[in-house]
């Protein structure tokens, strides 16, 4: 639960206070014991294998501390800011580049919906959780080692975002994002062009159906063509479980797909999926578990296949902190590549504040 720190605004001039404005400080602390073993074998057939134990931060969820306020503007109408930043929980590091390095920006929000400036979570960041499953972080099948989709930016900066109302269960939000390095000697063509970013996603939630389509672009200084990030995210509510499902494809991308030379992949088109469920058993303690798919198109023929298996349980002990343990495994192979095989066993806890 939220603290609300300040729940009024002091009038400088007067010293009148406000009860129509409002700051909270929240956050998160995730941290955990894992064990994390990358075995390879290359083109020739030579196996190595390391082995690493850890005191990490963000098992679960990345953990972060933020503040978020209002003003209400009268006639509905209200004003709002958020800055956030990441902390690495297992050695008090902050956020890397920027004091908010996850959020910072001011909007307005009202009957039209809502208008942010400055740097926020994207569109597509938004729902590509959705059919991840509940633990969507070292334990997701679909991880950085599985997906390539995952090599996406998801919180660009110098964005206005805006999204709409809900009208019955439908929603959708779009961002753009100016690259604002565009390059060359002034007044003497040609100059590179600036990069940029586009965002957007389409949502219908109602009753035990969610589900969302999104899309994003992005463009580097300079470059020749975007990289294009498309998925479908649906999760269904049974009560008894919870089913959750993605498909989705990216073209001309890059990826960090191997634990080994050569770290960075160049592709045409990456095809992915996921299928995976929560299931609840009691108010406390809920199991995941998933597999996910995914396939590399590499220039000039030749493709890399991966897959990943999770499986975790949380275990809540309030309503603002809980234990979690699971355990990962994926495999990485094709092209004449390496292969690489990866699993994670981690035990943490989780607290909200």
């Amino acid at each position: 639960m939220k603290k609300t720190l300040i729940a009024f605004a002091v009038l400088a001039a007067s010293g009148v206070a406000s009860a129509q404005s409002s700051v909270t400080l929240y956050g998160l602390a995730d941290v955990y014991l894992g064990s994390t073993k990358v075995k390879t074998t290359n083109a020739a057939g030579v196996t190595s294998s390391l082995r690493q134990t850890v005191i990490d931060s963000g098992g679960f969820g990345t953990s972060r501390f933020g503040l978020t306020g209002s003003e209400d503007l009268g006639g509905g109408l209200k004003a709002n800011f958020q800055l956030e930043s990441g902390v690495d929980m297992s050695t008090g590091a902050g956020g890397t580049n920027s004091v908010f390095n996850r959020q910072s920006w001011v909007g307005f929000s009202g009957g039209f919906g809502v208008l942010k400036l400055g740097k926020m979570y994207s569109p597509y960041d938004e729902v590509k959780g959705l059919g991840a499953g509940a633990f969507n972080e070292i334990f997701a099948p679909a991880n950085a080692n599985v997906w390539a989709s995952n090599n996406y930016n998801a919180n660009p900066s110098n964005s206005i975002y805006y999204s709409t109302p809900n009208l019955s269960g439908f929603s959708a939000a779009a961002l753009y994002a100016f690259g604002e390095n565009k390059t060359g000697a002034t007044g003497t063509p040609p100059n590179t062009d600036a990069g940029r970013l586009i965002s957007v996603n389409a949502r219908y939630a109602g009753g035990p159906v969610d589900v969302a389509l999104s899309h994003q672009q992005e463009k580097a200084n300079g470059a020749a063509t975007n990289v294009k990030f498309t998925q479908l995210n649906a999760s269904y509510d049974l009560r008894v479980v919870k089913i959750r499902a993605a498909a989705g494809q990216v073209k001309n991308g890059t990826t960090s797909l191997f634990a080994v030379a050569p770290a960075t992949i160049a592709f045409d088109k990456s095809r992915e999926f996921q299928v995976g469920v929560d299931v609840p058993l009691g108010n406390a303690l809920t199991l995941s578990t998933g597999v996910a798919r995914g396939k590399l198109t590499l220039p000039g023929g030749g493709e890399i296949k991966s897959t990943g298996f999770g499986l975790a349980a949380k275990y809540d002990v309030s309503k603002r902190t809980f234990f979690y343990t699971g355990l990962l495994l994926a495999k990485n192979e094709g092209a004449g590549s390496a292969e690489v095989k990866t699993d994670t066993f981690a035990l943490g806890v989780q607290h909200k504040f």
